[in-house]
């Protein structure tokens, strides 16, 4: 969830991304946003495990478009929240634990762990919620972005924020800049600690009561960020508040509106929660994270696909073989992928890229590859297939061109004669007309004519004799 009506507030920032745009960058991702999505839509699925699939090709998805993912797993819950959880698996019960133990979303993790792990990819598990250790990767430079449903990782300190996953067709996602928040939205990293205060949260789910979205932006944006949280710190032992509370012809609208927030707020004695300001702004100890993409293993997809996914072992060599060409073009300058190109089949073009279409040995499906990929790691292969190809092409345009060059040189020739036709058979025919007499021999007269046809004996060569055989010959030739 995070904070109430937080990404509401945001979407008019909210920029449409095409996700081969994440080409060549690291993200970090919530994997518990992953499962729960998947978890919505699996109710009435015939698919076992909908979540393991959905992960699966997502991550291909991602993987073979050049991002380097790495998936960070919840930790141990803030005591805070076990009020917030409990009430979600029990209904409106009053939390009865000092310690809770998320068994079900441990279960998950532990199973979507085992598929990334098979994939090569990096798992990281977070000391407390996923969106915080995602926030501090973002926010030391460690991966460009994050991908999560929950907007309180931006009071963790994300900058980047990636939402609304979609890897289907061409893919794309939503993007969050925190730069483009503060500059037209007018809102900082303390003033969205505030928002969580007065409108609610994961750690205190009602806020303040009576105060909305509208009207506590409308408040904080009078304030500078640095120093919004100490303002509502002192609320109480604010003079000036104090001073205008008695005399109230000398209240601005500005006044007016932080008095009407204030008033409400201060019914709590422990507003505000300094224990949730410290949950968003404390930077825990986190481990070392390497953000690399290792070998994955088919063998070892085959024996989990069939038993987590049901999956016949042809769909998932079919569907797993691409992760491991990939790797292996990309980074297997050791040849560990026990994996090797037999030939270049033809090129192809896969969503605008020039891709090559490659054999395999001990495969029997192909491969479609970048051919900035394949010219990486088989430079001498892909040499030979273009020169082949390129020879082959100038053979083909060679034959037209001499094709064309005879046909050129036959017109010259015939245009080289001059042909006429005699002039006996043209006085025959004009005697035969002078000998008509009525319509019936008219009749019979131009139906003769038409019957005359040309023969060779009709024509003459005034300054060569005409000899066609010269003719056939060089066609020929």
């Amino acid at each position: 969830m995070g904070v109430k009506n937080l990404w509401s507030l945001l979407t008019p920032v909210a920029e449409k991304m095409p996700l081969w745009e994440l080409h060549g960058k690291v993200i970090a991702i919530d994997l518990s946003g992953w499962v729960c999505d998947s978890e919505n839509f699996n109710q009435n699925m015939s698919q076992k495990n909908m979540y393991l699939r959905n992960l699966f090709f997502r991550t291909c998805n991602l993987l073979l478009i050049g991002v380097i993912p790495i998936f960070v797993l919840d930790g141990e819950a803030p005591l805070l929240k076990y009020g917030v959880i409990e009430k979600r698996i029990n209904g409106n019960k009053a939390p009865t634990k000092t310690h809770f133990v998320r068994k079900r979303l441990n279960s998950f993790q532990k199973q979507c762990e085992l598929l990334l792990n098979i994939m090569g990819v990096t798992c990281v598990y977070s000391p407390g919620e996923a969106e915080q250790l995602c926030a501090i990767l973002n926010k030391n430079g460690v991966v460009s972005g994050i991908v999560t449903q929950d907007s309180d990782c931006f009071l963790y300190g994300a900058r980047v924020v990636y939402r609304h996953f979609n890897a289907s067709g061409n893919g794309s996602v939503d993007v969050y800049r925190m730069e483009s928040i503060e500059n037209n939205l007018k809102i900082g990293r303390n003033k969205m600690i505030a928002l969580s205060l007065l409108c609610g949260c994961d750690y205190d789910e009602k806020g303040v009561t009576g105060i909305g979205k509208d009207t506590a932006i409308k408040f904080l944006q009078l304030l500078d960020d640095d120093s919004v949280l100490d303002r509502l710190r002192h609320w109480r032992s604010d003079t000036v508040l104090n001073s205008a509370t008695m005399d109230i012809k000398s209240q601005t609208n500005e006044i007016k509106l932080e008095l009407k927030i204030r008033n409400k707020a201060i019914e709590n004695k422990s507003f505000p929660s300094e224990e949730i300001i410290e949950e968003f702004l404390k930077v825990p100890n986190y481990p070392k994270v390497s953000a690399k993409w290792i070998l994955p293993d088919i063998n070892a997809f085959i024996n989990f696909a069939s038993t987590k996914l049901c999956w016949e072992k042809e769909y998932a060599i079919e569907k797993f073989l691409p992760l491991l060409t990939r790797w292996h073009l990309m980074y297997d300058d050791k040849f560990q992928a026990n994996i090797l190109m037999t030939n270049i089949i033809k090129k192809r073009i896969n969503k605008g890229i020039k891709c090559y279409e490659i054999k395999w040995n001990n495969y029997e499906i192909t491969s479609i590859e970048p051919q900035t990929a394949v010219q990486k790691r088989y430079p001498n292969e892909v040499s030979i297939y273009e020169e082949m190809h390129s020879t082959s092409s100038k053979k083909t345009k060679k034959k037209i061109t001499i094709h064309d060059s005879n046909l050129l040189e036959v017109t010259n020739k015939l245009c080289s004669m001059n042909i006429s036709k005699k002039h006996g058979k043209s006085k025959k025919i004009s005697e035969r007309k002078n000998s008509v007499k009525g319509p019936l021999d008219q009749f019979i007269m131009k139906e003769k004519i038409k019957d005359d046809s040309l023969t060779l004996s009709d024509f003459e060569c005034d300054s060569v004799d005409l000899d066609i055989s010269d003719i056939i010959n060089g066609i020929i030739t």
